[in-house]
């Protein structure tokens, strides 16, 4: 806490050829002692030290949870909708990929149950290709046809066969239905991104908008006390210092 003191002297100078000088000095002054034993007129308001807040902390606080940095800033006015779009965000994503993931366990189980498919240990790509080919053997032949062998599906575990065509066309649509939702889901995480940059910043704005606030909102403290300088003689001293 710094204290700027402003110090005004109200000095009044006592003659002993002015009768009326003397007068007010006796009234003012009438012993020594007395101004040592008697309590001095002072006007002067206790302070607490105050503290600034991190602005960094703000920041960090909410690109961690959005809505937090405003709270701990003192403002969560605002900061309770970025909290309140973050679990809005985080909701939908786990609705898109809960959504997505039934939707394509329902077209594996129609995969094996219409074309004998096993999906143990596969990864997306053998979806890909099941959809795009009646069979195992029209794959591979595809492939050999390329001359791409190492794309070749060789172990028997990678066997299928579709029923008919058109029930490949309704797993391949399906798992493309799958995918659609899970990129939905994508988005949804590049919104929680964008609300927690959102949410920082405004929270270094309200941090750094609080400490404004005290430093501008500093208390000012008056002292008034007997003084005697070679220049004015006796008279009243007033000290003013402002706190912050």
């Amino acid at each position: 806490m710094k204290a700027i003191p402003l110090v005004i002297v109200l000095g009044v100078v006592l003659s002993p050829r002015c009768d009326a000088q003397s007068t007010l000095h006796d009234a003012l002054f009438t012993r020594s002692s007395d101004l040592t034993s008697s309590t001095e007129p002072t006007l002067q308001q206790d302070t607490q030290p105050i503290h600034f807040k991190s602005v960094t902390l703000a920041v960090v606080l909410s690109a961690l949870v959005p809505g937090t940095g405003e709270l701990y800033a003192g403002n969560f006015e605002s900061g309770k909708y970025n909290l309140m779009a973050e679990a809005a965000i985080w909701i939908t994503y786990a609705a898109f990929y809960t959504h997505a993931n039934w939707v394509r366990q329902d077209a594996r189980l129609f995969a094996t149950e219409h074309a004998s498919a096993n999906f143990s240990s596969k990864n997306d790509q053998f979806d890909v290709d099941m959809g795009n080919y009646l069979s195992v053997d029209d794959y591979n032949q595809e492939k050999l046809r390329e001359r791409d062998n190492s794309a070749l599906y060789t172990d028997p575990s990678f066997y299928w066969k579709w029923d008919s065509d058109a029930d490949r066309s309704d797993f391949k649509s399906a798992r493309i239905r799958s995918d659609e939702i899970y990129q939905n889901a994508k988005f949804t995480l590049a919104a929680a991104v964008v609300n927690r940059i959102f949410s920082a910043f405004a929270a270094g704005r309200a941090t750094a908008a609080y400490n404004r606030k005290v430093l501008f909102e500093g208390v000012w403290n008056l002292d008034v006390h007997p003084t005697s300088t070679v220049t004015f003689g006796d008279g009243i001293a007033v000290d003013v210092t402002y706190e912050f």
